[in-house]
C-alpha cells in the first residue's frame, strides 16, 4: 500500500518531470558539450551542502587545492569549486538545481545530502547531462532509473542492511526489535534489515513505525515488552533516533542499539548523551586506519584545518579525487565521456575504499565498517564487517573445472584452528581470489630451508587445490650477500617464465633491504607477490593475507556490553582468526588481473607501491 509520504514523493517526481519536459534541458546538455569541446578556462564543479563550512565542503576544497597545486593541474586547467547552500527539501532546492543546469560551464555537482532531495534532483541533472555524485544517498531509487550521469558515492541501503544483519548475528543477537520512522528511506532500510536478519536466522520480535516529529515514543516502546529481545534496530534520522534512545533507556531498555549510518552524525550523541552508549553504527571511513592512503589524507587535512577529518570530509575528498581521475582518463570535460569512463574504468581506491560502477551507476567494492558510541565518542569495532564479504565472495564462486567443491570460508574461519591450518586456508582464499595455478617459492633445499619457506604448507595446498608448486633452490647458508643477490635475480627471472605468483615466506633469510629491492623489480615481469606476514613492511608485495591485525587489547574492549551470550576473550579468539587482506590494486591492474574478485572481497587496506605501511 502506498503511504502518504510515497504519494508526495511521486507527485514531486511527476512535477519535476513535467518541468523537465517543459524546459529545454536537452539543449542545455548540447550547450554543455559545446563549451567542453573548447577546452579552455577553469573546470567548474558545484558543491552543494546545508552549510558552507561543513566538513564535507572542507574535504572537497582540500582535494581541489591538491589538484591545483600539482604540475599540470587537471588537463592543464584549474579546478574551480562553487559552493552552494542546499534547501531543506526538494521544493527549496529546485531553483538552485535549475540555475546549475542552465550554466553550460558546470561539469559536475557534488552534494545534496538527503536522499529526499538527491533522488528527484538526479532526474534533472540527468536531463541536463551534468555528472551527479550525491555523497550520502543510500536510497535504492537513486540508481533505479537507468540514468547515465548519476553515480552513487555511499553503499546502498541494501548493502548497509545486509552488513548490519551479518554483524548482529556475529555479536550473538538472536532476537531483535525494529523501530523505524515513516519515511521511504528508513522504511526501506528497516524492511531490508528484517529480510536479511531472517535469512541469517535472527528472529524479529516486533516491528513498529513512528513519526520523526513526535516527542513521545513511550507507547511504542511499551509494546516491545511482549517478547524478550537482545537488541533494538532503529532506522531514522539522528535527532529522532537520539530521542528514541533516551526514552528506551528511561523505560529500562538497556540492550544494545543498532542504527543506520545516520547515527554516525555527532548530533546523535550530543542529543542523546549517555543514552547513546552501546549504539552500533556503520561508517564508511576509519580515521584511525594505519594504511598510507588514510594517514596521508589525515595529515593533509589536519595541516589545512587543524582538526582530524570525519566521514563527511572523507566523502567530499573522495568525490573530487574520483571525478578528477575520471576526467584525466577521459582527457576531456565532455560529460558523456566522463560518464562512460566512470561506468567502465577499472576500480579506483580512495580514502573511503574501493569505487567501481556498473552501467546503472551502482557502487561496488566500498564497504561499511562498524563503530560504537561510548561517552560521546565513536570507537572502532574490528572484524565484524568481514563475514559479510567472505560470504558474498564465496557465494559468487562457481565450482572449479575439476568439479571440486569450493571451501566454505565463513565456516572454516569461524573455528579455532592450528596456525598451520590457518595459513593453508589463507593461501586457499588467496588462490580463489587471484586464481593462480602455478606458485613459485625460493628456498634452500635443506630441512631447515624448507621449514623457513613454509614448503610443507605449500605442498599441502598444492595437493588439495591442484596447484603446481615450483621451487627455485638457492644455497643461502654458504653464499655471500652479492652471490645471494645474483642467485635471487636468476630465480626471479626463471620463475617469472613459469609461475603465476611468487610466495614470499614470513621468515626471510635475505636481508629486508635486499628483498625489497629485488621485489621492486617483479612488477616488470607482471608477477604478483603474496605474503602471510602480519608484519609485512615491503611496499612491493602485491597481496598480503593474515589473521586480523586490528584485533588487540585496545580494540577488543570496545565490544564490552555489546555481546550476547559470549565472553569478550572468547569473541576475541573467534574474530582474530578471520582474514585481513591488503592488496596493491594498482599493481594487480597492471598485471592484467581482473578486479572482480578484489571488488567482491573488498580488502580493508590497500598497499601503495613504494610506500611502507
Amino acid at each position: 500500500m502506498m503511504t502518504l509520504h510515497s504519494k508526495n514523493i511521486l507527485v514531486v517526481l511527476t512535477c519535476l518531470l513535467m518541468t523537465a519536459c517543459s524546459t529545454d534541458y536537452e539543449n542545455m546538455g548540447k550547450l554543455r558539450s559545446d563549451w567542453a569541446k573548447k577546452q579552455k578556462g577553469d573546470i567548474n564543479i558545484v558543491a552543494v551542502s546545508p552549510q558552507r563550512q561543513s566538513n564535507y565542503i572542507k574535504g572537497i576544497l582540500l582535494a581541489a587545492d591538491e589538484i591545483n597545486q600539482q604540475k599540470g593541474k587537471l588537463l592543464g586547467r584549474s579546478l574551480n569549486v562553487q559552493i552552494q547552500v542546499d534547501g531543506n527539501n526538494i521544493d527549496e532546492s529546485t531553483p538552485l538545481i535549475r540555475r546549475i543546469i542552465s550554466n553550460p560551464k558546470i561539469t559536475a555537482v557534488l552534494g545534496h545530502r538527503s536522499s529526499s532531495i538527491a533522488v528527484p534532483a538526479s532526474m534533472l541533472y540527468e536531463r541536463g547531462q551534468v555528472i551527479f555524485l550525491p555523497p550520502f544517498s543510500t536510497a535504492k531509487k537513486l540508481t533505479g532509473h537507468g540514468f547515465q550521469y548519476v553515480f552513487r558515492m555511499a553503499p546502498s541501503s541494501g548493502i548497509m542492511s545486509r552488513q548490519l544483519a551479518s554483524a548482529a548475528k556475529m555479536l550473538g543477537y538472536q532476537n531483535i526489535a525494529i523501530l523505524y520512522s515513516r519515511d521511504d528511506l528508513n522504511k526501506e532500510v528497516a524492511f531490508m534489515f528484517e529480510n536479511e536478519a531472517l535469512r541469517q536466522g535472527v528472529n524479529i520480535t516486533k516491528m513498529s513505525s513512528f513519526f520523526e516529529q513526535d516527542d513521545n515514543f513511550r507507547n511504542i516502546i511499551a509494546q516491545l515488552s511482549t517478547e524478550p529481545f537482545d537488541a533494538v534496530f532503529i532506522a531514522s534520522g539522528s535527532t529522532p533516533g537520539a530521542r528514541m534512545a533516551q526514552q528506551l533507556r528511561d523505560m529500562g531498555v538497556q540492550t544494545p542499539i543498532l542504527g543506520t549510518d545516520a547515527f554516525t552524525n555527532a548530533n546523535y550523541a550530543l542529543t542523546g548523551k549517555e543514552a547513546t552508549n552501546s549504539t552500533i553504527v556503520p561508517s564508511i571511513y576509519q580515521a584511525a586506519k594505519k594504511d598510507p592512503i588514510t594517514q596521508q589524507f589525515n595529515a593533509r587535512y589536519y595541516s589545512k584545518y587543524r582538526e582530524l577529518p570525519d566521514y563527511n570530509a572523507a566523502q567530499g575528498y573522495d568525490s573530487v579525487k574520483l571525478l578528477a581521475h575520471a576526467i584525466k582518463l577521459s582527457g576531456s570535460t565532455l560529460t558523456p565521456l566522463i560518464s562512460s569512463t566512470l561506468h567502465f574504468m577499472p576500480a579506483w581506491v580512495g580514502v573511503t575504499g574501493l569505487h567501481s560502477y556498473d552501467e546503472l551507476g551502482e557502487l561496488f567494492g566500498k564497504k561499511y565498517f562498524f563503530q560504537t558510541w561510548r561517552e560521546g565518542e565513536l570507537h572502532y569495532l574490528p572484524a565484524i564487517h568481514s563475514n559479510y564479504y567472505l560470504e558474498r565472495f564465496q557465494s559468487s564462486r562457481k565450482k572449479t573445472v575439476e568439479n571440486q567443491s569450493p571451501t566454505d570460508f565463513t565456516d572454516v574461519f569461524s573455528k579455532s584452528m592450528h596456525d598451520d591450518d590457518s595459513k593453508i586456508y589463507m593461501l586457499d582464499l588467496a588462490h580463489d581470489i587471484l586464481q593462480f595455478k602455478r606458485l613459485g617459492v625460493i628456498l634452500e633445499n635443506t630441512i631447515e630451508g624448507k621449514k623457513l619457506a613454509d614448503y610443507t604448507l605449500l605442498a599441502t595446498l598444492g595437493e588439495q587445490k591442484n596447484i603446481q608448486i615450483v621451487p627455485c633452490e638457492i644455497p643461502f647458508s654458504i653464499l655471500s650477500d652479492n652471490e645471494i643477490k645474483k642467485e635471487m635475480l636468476s630465480c626471479y627471472g626463471k620463475l617469472s617464465l613459469s609461475v603465476d605468483v611468487i610466495f614470499l615466506p614470513t621468515k626471510q633469510v635475505v636481508k629486508p633491504s635486499l628483498q625489497h629491492q629485488l621485489n621492486a623489480g617483479l612488477s616488470f615481469f607482471k608477477i604478483p607477490i603474496i605474503s602471510l606476514n602480519e608484519k609485512n613492511e615491503d611496499p612491493n608485495v602485491t597481496f598480503v593475507i593474515t589473521k586480523r591485525r586490528d584485533v588487540n587489547n585496545a580494540s577488543i574492549i570496545n565490544f564490552s556490553g555489546l555481546l550476547n551470550n559470549q565472553r569478550v576473550h572468547e569473541f576475541e579468539e573467534k574474530i582474530r582468526g578471520l582474514p585481513d587482506i591488503s592488496a596493491n590494486l594498482q599493481d594487480l591492474q597492471k598485471m592484467d588481473i581482473p578486479d572482480s574478485s578484489i571488488i567482491l572481497i573488498s580488502p580493508d587496506t590497500f598497499i601503495q607501491t613504494g610506500v611502507i605501511q
